[in-house]
């Protein structure tokens, strides 16, 4: 036996299958790991049985690789897009990802781990989409959103305090019940004919019928019933289940609600019970919900979102600064691809707007989890701020973006220096903003993207505007685009993910994409995307235009003050001077001095109601050119909240939330809470298992290798 193992290990390595499936990454790295402990352990006859284990094995790694998306990337692609000339970097690399692969479960939700391993195919349809934000949404009338290509219709149950989404069309007459009516009674009534239907569906009144018994009849009859989707509300969103009777009539609805039931959705542990006030479990907050539409696709706004490196150049002086602050980094895999669970990637070194050049004290990790999630997640010694963005597939060309923010913070320490920054100042602003003021400020930053994403993926789409928007985008996408540089990584690994699990499912006949659009009042609209179905921000509009009619009828008051004051001055000269000598001249030498008080009232007042038109007209629209520079975008790095640094109104803010003697370690944590504190088994720290076992190779390879460039952390 001790011959068979000391013969098997140089025939493996001579043949050069040992070494050969390194490069396929992820799932090779165990291959290796278990063909050596074979040969450890003795445990093979000869080494025949080796060589026909090894080449098993072999055969069926290559299988997967070409069939699944779990090996992620592949030897070509992978140098394609990582920078040249650092040979070590690249096996170090290739290392990670090994390591990744006993951490694949690393970001994802408890009910949700089983996804990294299941073998079944990702399919669209069958995954819960949060569609509206609760508390956005006028809950007396019914609210018409849009899933996939197709219409459907949110209302609010009064009598089961439930939220329901129904397809958005009646069945009588297939008239949209957006355009119905909310009852107290608890039912959605079609404003066609009247027609009522209860939480289910079923119809419950028809005022046609001839007597009732015969509506008793009719109303049995399924076809009288509006197709309802199974929802839920979690986390203060409306979720909707992709798929109903009408798009899947081999499924009766109670297998859909079974199905519906048996599926998790892709929650966020760190906001289970959030709240109104925005407290979140473990003593964090968490900022107000946003919703918006936006006018380009849901492959665009992954493309974008996904993208570190865009951040300071797109969002100038809003993150960074696009002359300065641009920066080259490494994409660490740490949750390596798979279908239904996505991937996980962290930042190496986390460049800006996560930390200054040079100064690397905080960690960030981008994870996408198919179908509309993706978590970017900030890490620091003294505070972790956890970014959650939904993104639904509305209709071709279009998306709904929710998006939330909770913010963990850990004791308090000497110098607080997380409060120098900016990705701190920035998101602890939100916490405190008031839900109207988050929202209407979102353009300033939404609109950056836009104004680029809206067009581009139109261009890339040019040649095949025939076509299904989504068919072949991964493909099309990777022939025009020219990636030199690793930081692109990302977006890479993620169009290889959509061309195998892409297109979208639309619904047919609503598949085609816009053209682009060249109305700036339209591609600009706040009041379409998100302005109109806000309570919030429609409240504080309301509220803004009767200060500014306020503000009008004060000046006018002031107006008719110095009327006064100039008619006394008259009547004064013409008393005196028996009007011999009355002119304007004289007038005004007359006139009381508290004239000039109205007068600095009156325009006081005129500026304020000027301020705040403009300020309403926010809510309507908000232009974006890049070519400009933007008055909103400015202001905000002229408080110091855009840069590094210190900030007196951060301080206090902290204080407020986290301090005064707030005992932040007896707090209890949610169930899945992915803290450094409660996930130990994943992070070391604030940096996760697999960037921690990086660092700590590279720190032992620049000890070893004297006299090479080395990338400083």
């Amino acid at each position: 036996m001790n011959d068979t193992k000391s013969s098997i290990g140089p025939m493996l390595i001579e043949s050069g299958l040992v070494l050969r499936p390194i490069t396929y990454l992820g799932r090779a790295k165990r291959t290796v790991v278990d063909l050596n402990r074979i040969w450890r352990n003795g445990r093979s006859r000869n080494c025949e049985e080796d060589m026909t284990t090894m080449n098993e094995r072999t055969s069926e790694l290559r299988r997967r690789r070409r069939g699944r998306s779990e090996a992620f990337v592949e030897t070509d692609e992978y140098r394609e897009i990582e920078t040249t000339g650092e040979r070590l970097n690249e096996l170090l690399e290739m290392e990670d990802v090994g390591s990744a692969r006993d951490f694949v479960k690393i970001g994802m939700h408890p009910d949700r781990e089983f996804l990294v391993e299941t073998s079944e195919e990702f399919t669209w349809t069958k995954q819960w989409y949060p569609v509206a934000v609760a508390d956005m949404i006028d809950k007396e009338k019914p609210h018409k959103v849009e899933l996939l290509g197709t219409s459907l219709v949110v209302w609010f149950d009064s009598k089961n305090e439930t939220w329901n989404v129904f397809e958005d069309k009646c069945p009588h007459r297939l008239a949209p019940l957006s355009e119905g009516r909310v009852e107290k009674d608890g039912t959605l009534l079609c404003a066609y004919h009247a027609w009522r239907f209860d939480g289910d569906g079923n119809c419950t009144q028809m005022p046609q019928a001839s007597n009732q018994r015969e509506e008793e009849r009719i109303k049995k009859n399924k076809l009288s019933c509006a197709i309802a989707r199974p929802t839920m509300e979690k986390q203060g969103l409306i979720w909707c289940w992709g798929e109903s009777s009408s798009t899947n009539s081999s499924r009766t609805t109670e297998q859909i609600k079974l199905e519906a039931s048996m599926t998790p959705a892709p929650l966020i542990p760190e906001m289970e019970g959030v709240t109104k006030s925005g407290v979140a479990p473990g003593g964090a907050y968490r900022n107000h919900w946003q919703m918006r539409d936006l006018p380009y696709g849901w492959c665009a706004f992954f493309e974008n979102a996904i993208d570190p490196a865009h951040a300071v150049v797109s969002h100038h002086t809003l993150v960074g600064d696009r002359y300065k602050d641009p920066a080259g980094f490494a994409c660490v895999v740490e949750r390596p691809t798979t279908d239904n669970a996505g991937f996980r990637c962290a930042m190496d070194p986390a460049v800006p707007p996560f930390n200054s050049i040079g100064q690397y004290d905080g960690e960030a990790s981008y994870d996408f989890q198919p179908p509309c999630l993706l978590k970017i997640d900030w890490r620091h010694d003294e505070c972790r701020f956890l970014t959650s963005h939904y993104c639904v597939p509305t209709k071709p060309g279009w998306c709904r973006h929710i998006v939330a923010t909770v913010c963990q913070r850990n004791e308090f320490k000497e110098g607080n220096k997380v409060r120098l920054h900016r990705w701190f100042k920035l998101n602890l602003f939100t916490l405190t903003s008031p839900a109207w003021m988050t929202h209407v400020l979102g353009p300033t930053f939404l609109h950056q993207d836009m104004v680029l994403l809206h067009q581009q993926e139109k261009i890339i789409m040019k040649k095949h505007m025939e076509e299904s928007p989504d068919a072949g985008m991964g493909e099309k996408w990777k022939d025009q685009v020219f990636i030199p540089t690793g930081a692109d990584k990302m977006t890479v690994m993620f169009y290889k993910w959509f061309r195998k699990n892409g297109p979208i499912p639309w619904k047919p006949g609503n598949d085609k994409m816009p053209e682009i659009e060249r109305d700036e009042s339209k591609l600009f609209d706040t009041w379409e995307m998100h302005t109109k179905y806000c309570t919030h921000c429609k409240g504080a509009m309301r509220n803004t235009e009767y200060l500014v009619n306020a503000s009008l009828l004060v000046s006018c008051l002031y107006v008719l003050f110095i009327l006064v004051d100039l008619d006394y001055a008259a009547v004064v000269v013409a008393n005196g001077n028996g009007g011999a000598d009355f002119s304007i001249l004289n007038v005004l030498r007359n006139v009381p001095n508290d004239i000039y008080g109205h007068l600095f009232s009156l325009f006081s007042f005129l500026a304020t109601a000027y301020s705040l038109d403009a300020f309403k007209s926010l809510f309507k629209t908000y232009k974006f050119s890049h070519s400009e520079d933007d008055i909103m975008a400015e202001g905000t790095a002229k408080i110091g909240l855009a840069n590094d640094g210190p900030s007196l109104y951060i301080d206090l803010v902290d204080n407020l939330l986290f301090g005064f003697g707030k005992d932040l370690k007896s707090e209890k944590h949610s169930r899945g809470c992915e803290c450094s504190t409660c996930d130990t088994k994943n992070f070391e720290g604030v940096r996760s298992v697999v960037m921690a076992n990086r660092v700590r190779k590279r720190m032992a390879a620049v000890e070893n290798e004297e006299n090479k460039p080395w990338e400083r952390r």
